[in-house]
């Protein structure tokens, strides 16, 4: 017996169709907004990293 958070394929009509479609947009949907926001965090980690290097070079400057 499969885990219990595994979906079981079958060929049910009442157990696939439209809510298997549903459920694998939702999924798709959160990997985008994953996918998302990592990239938000990366930019924020680059400007971050730009501040830390523009401050070093202030103080190397002096």
């Amino acid at each position: 017996m499969p885990p219990s958070h595994m979906q079981v394929v079958t060929s049910d009509p009442e157990r696939s169709g439209v809510p298997a479609r549903m459920e694998r947009f939702e999924v798709t949907l959160l990997e985008y907004q994953i996918a998302a926001l990592e990239q938000e965090l990366d930019r924020e980690r680059q400007r971050r990293q730009a501040v830390v290097d523009r401050y070093e070079q202030l103080l190397a400057e002096q």
